[in-house]
């Protein structure tokens, strides 16, 4: 009786102490919301990835300046691209939870492409490549937006600013691609904070890209997602979240993602 009666007295501490350290469930989707959108379970665990950047150490060193802010043409730059999350991969590069710490298939492959075609427009680009989400993901947004403050400080010729993610999905299903002026691409979706001051100027970049791309680019337009967050968006009149496809991607439908965006951009930019 006195072991059963001990038993009970421990069952009950254990389950308060639980119930005190559970997350909420709006703490739970802010955190969600904060890190990965949507809210899978994509994020890669910080152990793979450290123990990934181990294994990779050596041919790092060799590659170092891609971690690094690259400035790509002569001139004033106009466009800085940059990924909060910079270690999300498409396909063939699953590993990771589909998170790898070397460039390519990842957001900053894509991001290379973006920038090049670009580049070919006459529009000078910064490509900042920083890990912010190596080697912790939590405060992955923190990060980043101390990046891109310095980057504008550094070139405040910059007037738009891209984030380049990916979307994520669970499953074995292909991702989403469509055809554009005959090619295969991943389609895209913007997410645009509806919490700052720069909202209605942000909005209304994101409808001259979606009405130039309706009329101009086979109707290759990108859904808009209103979210109640940041995401360093208060920092430009012109910033843009952009998804390029999610992880069951391949990688040269994400490039040619990239490229058709790139256009769209570019013609805004130049009209303007």
């Amino acid at each position: 009786m006195l072991f059963l009666l001990v038993f009970l007295v421990t069952v009950a501490f254990l389950m308060k102490d639980a119930a005190a350290g559970a997350v909420s469930g709006d703490n739970l989707t802010e955190m969600c919301l904060e890190s990965s959108l949507p809210c899978m379970d994509l994020v890669a665990d910080e152990e793979t990835l450290q123990k990934e950047q181990a294994e990779t150490a050596k041919a790092q060193e060799s590659e170092e300046e891609k971690t690094r802010t690259v400035k790509k043409a002569s001139g004033k730059p106009k466009v800085l691209i940059y990924h909060t999350h910079a270690t999300e991969s498409y396909l063939p590069t699953s590993s990771g939870n589909y998170h790898t710490l070397k460039e390519q298939n990842t957001v900053r492959d894509a991001g290379n492409v973006l920038a090049d075609t670009l580049e070919a427009a006459g529009i000078a680009v910064v490509h900042d490549k920083t890990l912010h989400d190596n080697p912790s993901y939590n405060d992955s947004y923190t990060r980043s937006c101390e990046t891109v403050k310095a980057l504008l400080s550094k070139y405040p010729s910059i007037e738009c600013i891209i984030d380049l993610h990916r979307d994520a999905m669970a499953g074995n299903d292909p991702g989403p691609v469509t055809k554009v002026g005959g090619r295969t691409a991943a389609t895209y979706s913007y997410v645009i904070s509806n919490t700052t001051d720069t909202y209605t100027s942000n909005k209304g970049f994101l409808s001259d890209l979606n009405d130039a791309a309706a009329k101009d680019f086979d109707g290759y337009t990108g859904s808009i997602l209103e979210r109640p967050y940041w995401y360093n968006q208060e920092l430009s009149e012109k910033a843009v979240l952009i998804e390029m496809g999610n992880n069951r991607n391949n990688i040269e439908e994400v490039r040619e993602c990239a490229r058709q965006f790139g256009k769209i951009l570019a013609q805004v930019l130049n009209e303007e």
